[in-house]
Order: C-alpha cells, then sequence, then structure tokens
C-alpha cells in the first residue's frame, strides 16, 4: 500500500510505502517525516484535467494535480444538492444555489427546488456631482428564480 506526501523541500507530490518513517524526495533530496494520518482525513478524487487520481487533505478546498497542474475543486458529495430529472428519472448533482441543472442524459432543464433568492450589490466607484459633491453609486438586485 502507498501513500503520498507533499515534499517540505520542492513541493512536489512523493509517493512511499506506508510504515515508513521519512522520505527522500527524488527530485531535491529533502527528508520529509512521514506523519501517519488517519483515512478518515485523507480523500480522493479524479482530476478532470487527466486521469489520474489526487489525494488530499479532507479540509482542503482545492488541489491542483502535479501532473497537468489543473485546480480541481474539492466540493463533496455532502457539500452538493441532488435532484430527479423531470424527463428521465436520472439522479443530478449540482452546487447548491444553483437555479436550473441540465441533465447531462437528455438535456431536460430542471428547475432546482431549493434556489433561494439572491441578492447581489454593485458599488461602482464614487464620483463628484455638479455641485462638487461624493456620490455614492449603489446598484442592488434580487433574483427570485420564478419565471
Amino acid at each position: 500500500m502507498q501513500g503520498q506526501l507533499i515534499c517540505n523541500g520542492c513541493r512536489r507530490v512523493v509517493q512511499y510505502r506506508r510504515g515508513v518513517a521519512g522520505v527522500c524526495c527524488p527530485g531535491c533530496n529533502a527528508l520529509t517525516a512521514v506523519h501517519p494520518s488517519p483515512a478518515a482525513e485523507m480523500s480522493e478524487l479524479i482530476c478532470s484535467g487527466c486521469p489520474t487520481l489526487l489525494y488530499y487533505n479532507r479540509g482542503a478546498s482545492n488541489v491542483r494535480c502535479s501532473r497537468c497542474s489543473t485546480l480541481n475543486s474539492t466540493r463533496s458529495a455532502n457539500q452538493m444538492a441532488h435532484l430527479t430529472c423531470g424527463q428521465c428519472r436520472t439522479t443530478l448533482m449540482y452546487p447548491p444555489g444553483a437555479s436550473t441543472v441540465q441533465c447531462a442524459t437528455c438535456r431536460y432543464v430542471n428547475h432546482a427546488r431549493d434556489a433561494r433568492p439572491q441578492t447581489v450589490l454593485v458599488e461602482n466607484p464614487k464620483t463628484f456631482d455638479e455641485k462638487g459633491k461624493l456620490v455614492s453609486n449603489v446598484v442592488v438586485g434580487v433574483t427570485s428564480w420564478k419565471r
């Protein structure tokens, strides 16, 4: 069984056999101590840019692939919302807050039932009016997703 860690010297991903106390990086020869990490603190995903299996700490929000440099989101299944396609009954997964979800199987556009209204506040740079007073330029938008 193998593990992975980040080299303390060059920040490369280095693989090692489980049970060793330290790993010498083949790239920079830096010695990095292996700290046993419970499996519950680690997770894995397939890189979206290439077929590489990536291991990462569960607290990370993103992980960069060492092979193709793609930045992968680590949003886990429990951070995703689910719905059943209204046309073909396929289970779809989508990020919370999305208003619609298009089915990859049948292309049907589903409305997300838990979409909440969003308020958008845009503050443009302040300007001067004709009297020389400083004026704020703020715009507020609210979407209800009800069509």
